[in-house]
């Protein structure tokens, strides 16, 4: 196989295939079919390593790429002074460089089909049928693919501008059509989450595929099928909770799904009502959530009686620990290991069915293995009617038989918390799904004979106490800590409470060292004392008895001296943590690891689910480009005293960011720049003109002493990338964050602007080379370089305006890299800024009754052209800020006629709104307006007016005056003297 395609819908895995292709056939050298039978996701480091190698070109193609760009062409080198001259580009370099040895290579072309693939490739198109055929070049030279080069191509099917013509796809060994695929969720999901958490994520597959088909439009001539999502779509990172992991794909869903859904409606590819069934998607994933847990209930109960063990609390549990094991000397080993069983089940931080399949039913943390059943394990615990079948055996004196012992015995022992029962505690578990009760028994064959860590029994030894609880308790704070970790974020509650956990950890492990200190007269004695050493020393680890939804108090400062490395750590260091000093109190919050996620949140979601780049997106005046800048703020200063204002203006904003604002020092001198630490942030424009050499990299022409120079030089994306980069290898943590706010995004072409770079979105710390080389400031070891490489810590915020309709909107291949969030005209700003303003209470202001008569338009059926999406188009609330207390009449006014006017006149000219009624014959005086019976009818006889004068601008009214600037200023003047605002 020399030449491979691979072709499909968006998120059907293309480039993801491509590159695997590439890593197996080259390195691994099986065959195309074997590649389909391997664990891409566990090798996925090495395939990353084999693209950025010298035995593999990825060439994302965009639509200004050219021959001369990618085989041989023009080179222009700008060092000062501009060269120019024939070079080989990179398909010839790797070529020429495949044919001095016997390895293999590949070239991946990625989106062939974002432009004329013909024109493209050119000569290539022969050489890669031809191989070992050369082909002549301009300058004598000759270009020859060798037989050990493959080449891989991905097209995807709805581009509606390259072509990929016979002439091409001819010359194809392998042609493999992807679609959206349920399987390859199921196998992406299968095992790695509960079932039932990845059954909703494959209902709702089903069912907006099953919506695309019966709400396609007809007419349209391109089957149904190059409009359906692909399964990618529908994939999230694996890691956490189900409950996580569904949280994760409900954000998903709002950000990405739903607006890829919502676009499919406005263009009029399906049909139907979008939004109600969105909600009712979301309602679906919701209750999903909820009823992830299975496990209803579970009790304690005792096995011979069949009694429940009242109370049953962690406080009784912690009690009966403190009273009982402790002055035991922890001694009573089974109701040591059933406190533990007890607290990890009552504490509430882990949901029942995690507690259980992660913990407590996990033969990887207690392995005992069955007697009778050939490879069987038990853990913690075992249901009852199993238990029989898991013992081990000793040897009798003075005879070949054996005696067996019970692991999970239901004997009533001679001492321990229930011998004064004559009976064996049990665990009974309900379930919300109407399964029958289990009763489970605890492992309570127990001995004390070692102290290793690493297992809990052997074949025909009894389980031990030390490394039963010992593992039990490290898995228990691996598995808190893991998913607090992940849904942490910025919350400084759970950021605390990670860092006890981390603590906690530490002490564990310390503990286990300190074991070694403890000593005795001999050996039974010394193994004693360790049990009661370490026993006791199980009550600092708070979380564990500490109910979720309570606090554990600690000392500020030493907290903090300790967390920050400031403190070496030590048991002792640990424990006086809890020793607090007056007036030094801080309260940590123990929460569970159930956390849905702030849909709000939005830094929050583009980290969940691994898209860094977003856009507010909303029609005219909805705060679009304010929002953007409010959210940055948010992540590069949080503390702001601006956001506990009541109302927060622009120049509240743009004051407080402008000291994260990188400048042009700041990226000519980044190690001496305050930015590396705090982040920063930058801002563009994009515009019709706008191109890749204003965005990425360029050629900079510059007048030195009166004769040009001539430079190749990163623009704003290189340089925000470059900085992020350099920021990251500084820190020695969490690397701070950097944020490119981009306005009006789709004002550009996307694909042209960013180039190559739209790989980059995707496979961020991936180098992406380009036709401009540069000064590298990365790679101390390389002078020059092609690469960029954006970080997982730069962030690309967009606006866009989605009544505009100047520019093809963004493809789905582009869409579905970005996260959409809609900015929605809303009406409690209007109230909130005329509030703070006036310095009033009320709501009666000219501003919100004219908002409220002009969205009255947008949902008036007579007006609104029902073939356009309303939240695309219904004008926003900046319009109607009260901007002063003083002179605010004449300012709102010119505001209303000059900017709110013009808007819905043009909306008119679109058909976006228009009536067949005669509405001159229905205009209302201002008097009328203020007659009205009610606030509603106020507002509808304004809509009308309002339309009146947006459709017939110009013209005369009923009364034979021309409606102008000056008409429906007066009106809107007299109408607010009328009714007194």
């Amino acid at each position: 196989m020399k030449n491979l395609l691979f072709t499909g819908n968006p998120a059907t895995g293309k480039t993801f295939l491509a590159r695997a292709t590439a890593y197996y056939l080259c390195v691994e050298k099986i065959g195309i079919d074997d590649v389909f039978t391997k664990d891409i996701y566990a090798d996925l480091d090495k395939i990353e390593n084999f693209i950025e190698g010298n035995n593999c070109e990825f060439i994302q193609v965009h639509p200004t790429m050219t021959y001369e760009d990618i085989v041989y062409g023009i080179d222009i080198r700008a060092e000062g002074t501009m060269t120019v001259s024939y070079a080989e580009k990179r398909v010839k370099i790797l070529c020429d460089r495949a044919m001095q040895n016997d390895n293999l290579y590949a070239i991946i072309f990625d989106d062939i089909s974002r432009i004329d693939a013909g024109s493209l490739l050119g000569s290539l198109l022969y050489a890669m049928e031809c191989r070992g055929e050369s082909v002549s070049l301009p300058d004598g030279t000759s270009l020859c693919v060798p037989e050990n080069v493959i080449m891989i191509f991905t097209e995807c099917t709805q581009f509606r501008t390259g072509t990929l013509d016979y002439a091409i796809r001819r010359r194809m060994d392998y042609v493999l059509e992807l679609k959206s695929d349920k399987t390859v969720l199921e196998n992406y999901y299968g095992g790695s989450i509960n079932a039932n958490a990845g059954r909703i994520i494959i209902d709702v597959f089903d069912s907006i595929k099953d919506y695309i088909a019966n709400n396609y439009a007809p007419g349209i001539s391109s089957p149904v099928e190059k409009y359906m999502l692909g399964h990618g779509m529908f994939m999230v990172d694996r890691s956490g909770t189900s409950y996580f992991v569904l949280d994760k794909f409900k954000q998903k869903l709002i950000y990405q799904i739903f607006p890829c859904l919502n676009h499919l409606s406005s263009s009029k590819v399906i049909l139907g009502n979008i939004d109600v069934y969105e909600k009712a998607l979301e309602g679906m994933v919701n209750t999903g959530i909820v009823g992830l847990n299975k496990i209803a209930d579970i009790q304690k109960i005792m096995v011979n009686s069949g009694e429940r063990v009242t109370p049953y609390s962690l406080e009784d549990t912690k009690r009966y620990y403190e009273t009982e094991i402790i002055p035991g000397h922890c001694s009573d080993y089974k109701g040591m290991l059933e406190s533990v069983i007890d607290a990890v089940v009552l504490n509430g931080v882990l949901p029942s069915d995690v507690a259980t399949d992660s913990l407590l039913f996990n033969v990887e943390i207690a392995s005992v293995p069955s007697k009778s059943i050939p490879v069987a394990y038990a853990s913690y615990l075992v249901k009852l009617q199993d238990a029989q079948s898991y013992y081990y055996e000793t040897a009798k004196r003075g005879t070949t038989r054996r005696n067996p012992h019970a692991y999970y015995s239901t004997k009533p022992g001679n001492v321990g918390r229930w011998a004064g029962r004559s009976d064996v505690a049990a665990y009974e578990i309900s379930y919300s799904n109407g399964s029958p009760s289990e009763t489970y028994l605890p492992l309570n064959g127990l001995r004390l004979h070692t102290f290793t860590v690493n297992n809990v029994c052997k074949d025909n030894n009894p389980a031990e106490i030390y490394g039963a609880v010992y593992r039990l308790m490290q898995y228990y704070l691996r598995i808190y800590e893991s998913n607090v970790a992940l849904i942490k974020g910025n919350d400084p509650e759970y950021n605390d409470l990670d860092a006890l956990i981390l603590l906690e950890i530490k002490y564990l492990d310390a503990l286990n060292q300190e074991l070694r200190n403890v000593t005795a007269a001999t050996q039974t004695e010394r193994e004693k004392a360790r049990i009661d050493f370490f026993g006791k020393k199980m009550m600092q680890l708070r979380t564990l008895w500490t109910q979720e939804g309570t606090t554990v108090c600690v000392d500020k400062q030493k907290f903090f001296n300790l967390t920050s490395g400031r403190t070496p750590f030590s048991v002792a260091a640990y424990e006086d943590v809890y020793s607090v000093t007056d007036g030094a109190e801080k309260n940590i919050m123990i929460k569970g690891v159930v956390k849905m996620t702030n849909l709000k949140d939005y830094q929050q979601i583009m980290e969940n689910i691994g898209v860094r780049q977003m856009i507010f997106q909303g029609p005219p005046g909805t705060s679009k480009t304010f929002e953007s800048k409010k959210f940055v703020l948010k992540q590069l200063n949080p503390g702001s005293e601006i956001f506990s204002q009541r109302y927060i203006s622009q120049e509240d904003i743009s004051r407080e960011l402008d000291r994260f604002k990188l400048t042009e020092a700041d990226y000519a001198n980044p190690v001496n720049s305050s930015k590396l630490v705090t982040g920063g942030w930058d801002l563009v424009q994009f515009h019709p003109s706008y191109g890749y050499e204003d965005f990425i990299r360029g050629i900079e022409v510059k007048a030195d002493g009166g004769l040009p120079s001539y430079n190749s030089v990163n623009r704003i994306l290189g340089k925000i990338a470059e900085f992020a980069k350099i920021a990251e290898q500084s820190s020695a943590e969490d690397a701070p964050k950097f944020y490119l706010v981009i306005d009006e995004i789709n004002r550009a072409n996307i694909a042209t602007v960013f180039g190559e770079l739209i790989y980059g979105l995707e496979y961020r710390d991936s180098r992406v080379s380009t036709p401009y080389e540069v000064n590298d400031r990365i790679d101390e070891g390389v002078a020059k370089t092609r690469d960029i490489v954006l970080g997982k810590n730069l962030f690309i915020i967009g606006t866009m305006n989605t009544a505009d309709k100047s520019i093809d909107s963004i493809d789905y291949a582009i869409r579905r890299r970005f996260l959409f969030v809609d900015s929605p005209a809303d009406r409690n700003i209007v109230i909130d800024c005329y509030q703070n303003v006036s310095e009033n209470e009320d709501e009666n202001s000219i501003e919100l009754l004219l908002f409220d008569a002009v969205q009255e338009i947008f949902d008036n059926e007579t007006y609104f052209n029902d073939e356009y999406q309303k939240s695309d188009v219904k004008l926003g609330h900046t319009y109607f800020l009260r901007k002063r207390k003083e002179g605010y009449e004449e300012d709102f006014v010119e505001r209303f006629v000059f900017q709110i006017i013009p808007i819905l006149r043009e909306y008119v000219k679109d058909g976006i709104l228009d009536t067949i009624e005669d509405l001159k014959t229905i205009e209302h005086s201002p008097a009328e307006i203020k007659d009205a019976t009610d606030r509603g009818e106020m507002v509808r006889f304004l809509s009308d007016n309002i339309m009146l004068y947006a459709k017939e601008f110009g013209n005369l009214n009923k009364s034979g005056r021309k409606i102008d600037n000056e008409y429906v200023g007066n009106f809107i003047d007299e109408v607010r003297t009328k009714i007194g605002f």
